[in-house]
């Protein structure tokens, strides 16, 4: 077999994958869809030149086609770098999106910083404002630093668990989404995406729906807990996709 057909070959069995993706997305509503549609974005990657979307998971394309490819406004709320497996770079980069990134790991916020247009805030989103203890991961899973106090247990064990693993305490600047909001002068984003490693429920839970009603949302759920969908059910949201660990949560009109 030469190169070339090897190369069609490979082409033609990732098209029957995604064609097989999306025949079980088409039947299935439940968690299951979560790696699957996580499969469906890295397999269009591959056979897509033009696939733009940046995100993990298929996050961004997921907003993008909930909102219309309109612009809106954003909070990237644990945004590492800012380019690698970004839920906003391609909305601010191809749609026109403004809004604000948040990162407390000082190497991770300067390379942000150099590459993005929205300003780049150097706090971690806890519920109140502070002071706090956190774990930055140096070598492995560097996406994956998060507050001491609230960092999921077993998930920091696994984290923990790469050989490559290397971290450092620090301590960082907390913030609450609203003062988040406030600072960057957004009011109300279009879309959050909330990536904090276990910190998610606690700063939901003192997170004001009412004042800021936010049309779509991110949300790490890594643990699949079910008080995450409590708390957004009852502040008037729906579950509409599964991106990865994600789930993505849209107001009710």
């Amino acid at each position: 077999m030469s190169i070339d057909e090897a190369i069609a070959r490979g082409r033609a069995e990732l098209a029957e994958a995604l064609r097989q993706i999306e025949a079980r997305l088409a039947e299935d509503r439940s968690r299951a869809r979560a790696p699957l549609v996580r499969q469906q974005h890295e397999i269009r990657r591959m056979l897509d030149p033009g696939y733009a979307y940046s995100s993990q998971a298929g996050q961004d394309r997921v907003v993008d086609r909930l909102m219309g490819g309109k612009p809106g406004v954003f909070a990237d709320i644990g945004g590492y770098d800012g380019v690698t497996g970004s839920n906003t770079l391609f909305l601010e980069q191809r749609r026109g999106w403004t809004g604000v990134l948040v990162e407390p790991v000082p190497a991770q916020l300067a390379r942000a910083t150099a590459v993005r247009r929205c300003p780049c805030l150097p706090y971690a989103v806890a519920a109140g404002e502070g002071r706090a203890d956190f774990v930055a991961v140096t070598a492995g899973y560097t996406q994956m630093s998060g507050l001491a106090g609230s960092y999921d247990a077993a998930l920091l064990d696994r984290v923990r668990a790469d050989p490559r693993h290397a971290e450092e305490r620090i301590e960082v600047e907390t913030r609450s989404l609203s003062t988040i909001f406030d600072e960057a002068g957004i009011g109300t984003p279009d879309f959050v995406s909330l990536d904090i490693e276990g910190g998610e429920l606690a700063a939901l839970e003192a997170f004001d729906f009412d004042r800021h009603r936010v049309a779509l949302w991110a949300i790490e759920n890594n643990a699949g807990s079910p008080d995450l969908g409590r708390i957004m059910r009852e502040t008037g949201h729906d579950l509409v996709e599964f991106c990865g660990p994600d789930e993505l949560w849209r107001r009710r009109a």
